[in-house]
């Protein structure tokens, strides 16, 4: 098991910099969507005022 560890597949670098690229996009869209709810919210707060 500790061989494959320390062995650098190619491949395996090429999946983890694709899984690690994917997750960064879909944190940054998170947190657009997230910001996107919070703008909605305090727009419609101060509508109602």
């Amino acid at each position: 098991m500790a061989d494959r560890m320390t062995s650098r597949d190619p491949r395996q670098d090429e999946i983890r910099r694709r899984q690690r690229s994917r997750a960064i996009v879909m944190g940054l869209l998170l947190a657009a969507f997230v910001i996107l709810v919070y703008a909605i919210t305090i727009a419609k707060m101060s509508i109602n005022q």
